[in-house]
């Protein structure tokens, strides 16, 4: 009976599209008895289709990266374990899942430059880099910077500049400690971007959740939101927004 560590393997394989036709139906096979498996599959499926949209000749080059991401995140949420309670899948398949999606992405902003005549644009440079580090992650979590098209993989490790976007993908989570005493944990399907820090903290909450734990007392701390910004008086608090 097939495994799911040969089942990460096979999907790597789907997403790189090298699987053969027999080791295709065994993976069908398997994902029709592993919930887990099943789930991830579809993301695969998922990411096919939305890389085949942005092929077509209707979908601008700069927004391309965008729309695989937002796709990717739309999926129904599930309850997602307290960052550090253990990931929902295995480290080893998030990251062949997380690393295809940057591959993807990629390789068809490339593409559309070549084809669009428009060359290689000179890279913008990269804002101040900020003391904020990532103290846990669970899933796939993506950060972009300022100025850029490219969409990263966020890691321990990763280096925090102001003006980064981050994105939180389907059962997934991080936590960003702004200092030794305060944190901010981002929620599944989230988007959030640092856009002032050090004297005045501010981030700005598109859409999805995020949960405060600030040291106190703290300096000047703001949430914007499409909805609106709240400064942050107290020193446990979330933010969430929705479309209703």
């Amino acid at each position: 009976m097939m495994t799911c560590e040969k089942y990460k393997n096979l999907i790597e394989k789907y997403i790189e599209g090298t699987i053969s036709e027999e080791h295709l139906a065994e993976l069908k096979t398997h994902k029709e008895t592993c919930e887990s498996c099943r789930d991830e599959f579809k993301r695969c499926v998922l990411m096919q289709d939305v890389i085949k949209d942005a092929l077509s000749s209707r979908t601008p080059a700069e927004r391309a990266g965008t729309s695989v991401v937002a796709r990717l995140s739309a999926e129904p949420p599930r309850a997602v374990n307290p960052v550090g309670s253990g990931a929902v899948l295995s480290l080893g398949r998030q990251a062949a899942v997380a690393a295809s999606i940057i591959l993807a992405i990629g390789l068809f902003l490339g593409f559309a430059l070549g084809r669009a005549g428009t060359g290689t644009p000179t890279a913008p440079a990269l804002k101040k880099q900020v003391s904020i580090s990532v103290d846990d992650l669970e899933g796939t979590v993506l950060v972009k910077r300022e100025g850029r098209d490219g969409w990263q993989a966020l890691k321990a490790g990763s280096n925090i500049h102001l003006g980064d976007t981050f994105h939180s993908a389907a059962k997934s989570a991080c936590v960003l400690r702004l200092d030794t005493k305060s944190t901010l944990e981002l929620n599944q399907n989230s988007m959030l971007v640092l856009e002032e820090y050090n004297g005045k903290t501010e981030f700005y909450l598109e859409q999805g959740e995020l949960a405060a734990d600030l040291e106190s007392p703290h300096g000047k701390f703001f949430i914007s939101t499409p909805h609106g910004r709240v400064e942050a008086l107290g020193t446990e608090f979330t933010v969430k927004v929705t479309d209703e």
